[in-house]
């Protein structure tokens, strides 16, 4: 019985900016491999089962309820993740876990005692070159996600008319070509892009489930290593675009420390997966005319 026994953590805000503070020399490790779930990036959540006894004694030695992930893949490039841990349900094997990702790391030194821990700092994003325009590539970006966007939406009200074995088609409305699009998000107005923009948005502004959400993303602002809520909007934006990508994608988005370059890998990712759409929605309409 998961209600058995549960243990709120320390808000989302208050372990990320205790743990930023504080620096300590080490920090526990949970393995979460990028085949089954993905690179979570800051602003994305979700529940996990820890059964290995690694992650369990990670669980226990944790400080201001943040863990780091375990890199397992090369794609991230020596960066992974912080997570918190919101709550803990231990239940009769093992414990669910209720996570958000807030920022990012470089883990070293990774050793193993109990469980596996690593140094880190956090990993911030460097400082864009004066000649280049961000604006014009969030434009752009936005554009295509537009683009993007209007493809799906044809795709999902024109049902493929017969079932062809072996294609690249995918019955599954939502899921294209390795393609993981936001579906059934009606909560928040806007392109997907927008609507994973606000939700991921909202999940890191949710501070404490009893209290009133953060009005701004200020309190992540030193963890991020930003300025301003406008450069730590622009970051969240950049992880929103890569979001609905393949975890291997996601997990070089991760690693990737240069906004403008992400952006433009966002798009580059978005133009091809518009490209396979086109081609679906073509083979669609070539079969309607002749069935």
């Amino acid at each position: 019985d998961c209600s058995a026994s549960s243990n709120p953590a320390p808000s989302a805000f208050m372990g990320a900016s205790l743990w930023f503070n504080a620096q300590p020399l080490s920090l526990p490790l949970i393995h979460l491999p990028v085949d089954a779930c993905g690179v979570l990036l800051p602003g994305e959540s979700r529940r996990i089962l820890i059964e290995r006894e690694d992650d369990l004694a990670a669980l226990n030695e944790m400080q201001f309820a943040c863990v780091g992930v375990l890199p397992t893949t090369p794609h991230c490039a020596g960066v992974s993740t912080l997570l918190n841990v919101r709550e803990t349900r231990r239940q009769e094997v093992g414990a669910l876990i209720e996570v958000v990702s807030v920022g990012r790391i470089h883990a070293s030194q990774i050793e193993h005692d109990r469980c596996f821990t690593a140094h880190a700092r956090p990993a911030f994003d460097g400082r864009a070159e004066p000649d280049i325009d961000i604006r014009k590539l969030v434009a752009e970006l936005r554009s295509t996600a537009e683009q993007h966007d209007t493809i799906r939406r044809k795709l999902r009200s024109t049902p493929l008319p017969v079932r062809l074995p072996g294609s690249f088609l995918s019955d599954e409305v939502g899921t294209l070509s390795g393609m993981v699009v936001p579906t059934g998000r009606g909560t928040h107005p806007g392109s997907w892009l927008e609507q994973e923009c606000a939700r991921m948005r909202e999940e890191l502004c949710v501070a404490d489930l009893d209290a009133a959400p953060a009005a701004s993303l200020e309190r992540l602002h030193a963890l991020w290593g930003v300025p301003d809520e406008e450069s730590a909007e622009l970051l969240l934006l950049s992880f929103a675009a890569c979001a609905s990508l393949t975890a291997t994608q996601r997990a070089l988005a991760c690693g990737t420390l240069d906004t403008a370059e992400r952006l433009r890998y966002a798009r580059r990712c978005l133009l091809e997966g518009t490209k396979r759409m086109v081609a679906q929605a073509a083979i669609r309409d070539a079969l309607e005319g002749v069935l």
